[in-house]
């Protein structure tokens, strides 16, 4: 889940950023990323629920789609400041990636995949995961939110440089 505390409507991005002000430090050093590598980077002022993308993209992957509805959806989100709750937004996600708009919302509203995004969010939070994204290597070290390359690149040295520690 994208901010699993957030109300099913969102909120508007200047109450967010009062409420959780590292959020803001975050998005610049995200923005700042994607210019330097030149991707398209778009923030909405409004703050998303993702559970209604989340279930949208479990039906998305039983239709054999999911990983084109998840890089649609990505795109309406990062790249165009799109709210991935609204429905419409959704929809063409879903026109995007080759799926029925219809039948996936009507899927979806349908609860079919609350359940299942419901245990993946469990597992999650048993796992230790409080933050989008959040990247396990080996199951040793765990990286949080948006870091730099020299975080991963510290991480992998540390578990190579056990491993040789270990093999000797």
């Amino acid at each position: 889940m994208l901010r699993p505390e957030m109300p099913p409507g969102g909120l508007d991005l200047s109450l967010w950023y009062r409420a959780t002000p590292d959020q803001e430090k975050a998005r610049r050093r995200l923005q700042a990323a994607a210019g330097k590598a030149g991707l398209p980077i778009r923030f909405s002022a409004h703050v998303p629920n993702s559970r209604r993308a989340l279930e949208a993209s479990e039906y998305a992957s039983s239709a054999g789609k999911g990983r084109e509805f998840h890089r649609a959806v990505f795109h309406q989100y990062f790249a165009e400041g799109r709210d991935i709750s609204d429905w419409e937004v959704l929809r063409q996600a879903a026109m995007v990636a080759g799926i029925d708009p219809d039948e996936m919302q009507r899927r979806t509203e349908s609860g079919e995949f609350t359940s299942a995004v419901a245990e993946q969010d469990a597992a999650a939070r048993k796992a230790g995961v409080r933050a989008a994204p959040t990247y396990f290597i080996n199951d040793e070290v765990k990286i949080v939110g948006y870091q730099p390359d020299e975080a991963f690149e510290k991480a992998i040295a540390r578990l190579t440089k056990g491993n040789d520690t270990e093999a000797a």
